[in-house]
């Protein structure tokens, strides 16, 4: 294991890492939020400064447990001091993409040396999900870092006898808890008995320090504490019943999926690196009694299977697979490189072989899935979609060409610029280009600059929609139904609303009756200003989200 550093060590170190975060914030801000994770955590980090209340997180103006609070806190940082705008939302999800790349750094120098190191950096960096992921406000980057560097915290300490890496490593970890929940400690503590099981070394466990569990609790747990305390049985049933345990037991947020739901995911996100995974995995298999092949194969190999076996599946959930994937393939291509006649020459061959059929497999399917899941929006964008689909196939044919003339090095360049050109094409095509086809940002924005003070807005059959809510800059209240809307009359003088036209010439109209004082079209949504009513008590009536109460579910 290397633990010493040198000028050129670090100097490699900030080169990749710079550059990762470079290729993660070119044209951040371009593009409104999505709906649903973005725009959601983003309102809350919104809420958290309005409120002045940074421990219990708010949604709709009520209480909402789902996360615990530390990725919102950064936003709701950069947002107070900067504004809360798209760059500022997604920025702590590059920065945390950019620690990734860093992570996979240190790993790769512990286990290969500086060389490996520099080359597993770059791959992960250019992987298609850990691009994607780094590049959107969600918290799966920032957990991901986390539990690296807890990881390689506690390596140092397995393979040094340094008693402060293993605190380290409950730090991060207590980090990783307070961004995304136990999974934070969860899935390094499996990975890292699964190590002491393998190497039969049983009694590693009382190398841990006291002080480090402690620190955990000192560092992760305080805000469960808090909102136990401050909430009660609510918090517990809903935070730990619900979105832990149901979560892996159970079915959360219909999101379910077959056993082999990751199959997919990962054969799609490790592009264009996907066809190197059968060998980088047979090449560690056979290096399975070194320490790096065991940490790799059961960090892969436990994260697969158990959110396989989860209940709830959601892409996301195997993006911490992709780093450790990145070092085995980058010791299997720098071992191939520095002895090209050596055993890694054969899988080397025969993976560069399937570069083109991996590509037309992975082109392929995003074509049936743009027809299938955007019909319209795909054929309406086609141009930049075809130019992007035409990097993501011409790439690997060109990287498969330098390989058959005999020029390996520059067929990993071709491979890690890939995914560079498809940014700079959506950044400058794409992106400007489907916001066309997505009028609820825009419609947020209008209703922020015309909608007056005093009037409450009420959005219709838009509740998986918070962008809604982003843009326009004030609460909403989300209507499902008639009696809803009759509610929503019943309580607010002045109500706003907004519709979309199938809905408003299918009941809306009716409903509303002759008691429109003014409406207009947008977007293919109506916006309904309603006549100014005395609002009476409403006895019996279900109550409606984002009002004093209750909560309706």
């Amino acid at each position: 294991m290397n633990t010493a550093w040198s000028v050129s060590d670090r100097r490699r170190l900030l080169l990749v890492v710079a550059a990762a975060f470079t290729l993660y914030c070119y044209g951040l801000g371009v593009g409104s939020l999505w709906d649903q994770d973005e725009a959601l955590y983003t309102q809350v980090a919104v809420d958290i400064v309005s409120t002045g209340d940074p421990i219990t997180l708010h949604r709709d103006g009520e209480p909402w447990f789902v996360h615990p609070p530390l990725y919102m806190w950064l936003q709701a940082a950069t947002g107070s001091l900067f504004g809360f705008t798209e760059f500022t939302a997604r920025v702590w999800s590059a920065v945390s993409g950019a620690a990734v790349v860093a992570a996979t750094f240190l790993l790769a120098r512990l286990f290969y040396g500086s060389r490996t190191a520099t080359l597993a950096a770059a791959i992960a960096a250019t992987t298609f999900q850990v691009v994607v992921q780094s590049r959107i406000a969600v918290f799966d980057p920032t957990l991901l870092a986390f539990m690296l560097f807890g990881l390689y915290a506690y390596l140092v300490g397995y393979t040094t006898g340094s008693r402060r890496a293993h605190l380290w490593a409950w730090v991060w970890c207590g980090l990783a808890t307070m961004t995304k929940g136990p999974i934070g400690l969860i899935l390094p503590a499996m990975v890292v008995t699964a190590l002491w099981v393998v190497r039969r070394e049983w009694g590693r466990w009382r190398e841990i320090p006291l002080l480090g569990p402690i620190l955990y609790v000192l560092v992760g747990l305080p805000w469960y504490v808090i909102e136990a305390v401050r909430h009660g049985e609510v918090f517990v049933r809903t935070a730990i019943g619900y979105y832990l345990f149901n979560r892996f037991f159970g079915v959360v947020e219909n999101q379910p999926g077959p056993w082999y739901y990751y199959a997919p995911v990962l054969l799609l996100g490790s592009y264009p690196w996907t066809t190197f995974l059968p060998s980088a995995a047979i090449w560690l298999a056979r290096r399975r009694g070194e320490l790096a092949g065991q940490v790799i194969l059961l960090w892969c190999g436990i994260t697969l299977v158990f959110y396989s076996l989860a209940g709830t599946k959601l892409p996301n959930y195997i993006l911490p697979v992709y780093p450790l994937i990145a070092i085995g393939i980058a010791h299997h291509w720098i071992t191939f490189l520095d002895d090209p006649s050596s055993e890694a020459r054969r899988l080397m061959r025969w993976s560069a072989g399937l570069l083109p059929l991996v590509s037309g497999l992975f082109v392929a399917g995003l074509i049936v899935y743009g027809r299938i899941k955007f019909p319209s929006e795909a054929a309406a964008l086609r141009v930049p979609l075809a130019v992007i689909v035409s990097i993501f196939a011409g790439g690997p044919f060109l990287a498969w060409i330098l390989y058959l003339t005999g020029r390996p090095r520059a067929t990993l360049g071709a491979l890690m610029l890939i995914n560079v050109v498809v940014i700079l094409v959506l950044v400058h095509a794409t992106l400007p280009a489907i916001e066309a086809y997505r009028p609820i940002p825009r419609i947020g924005r209008l209703l922020r600059r015309t909608a007056e003070p005093d009037v409450t807005l009420a959005a219709v059959r838009m509740r998986p929609t918070p962008s809604v809510r982003f843009y326009a800059g004030r609460p909403v209240i989300w209507i499902d139904d008639a009696e809803d809307l009759a509610q929503a009359q019943c309580r607010h003088a002045r109500l706003l609303i907004v519709a979309s036209e199938g809905d408003y010439r299918g009941w809306v109209e009716a409903a509303v009756g002759s008691n429109i004082r003014q409406q207009g079209p947008a977007d293919g949504y109506r916006i309904l200003v309603l006549k100014e009513r005395q609002p009476g008590p409403c006895p019996g009536a279900p109550h409606l989200p984002g009002q004093p109460g209750g909560t309706r579910r």
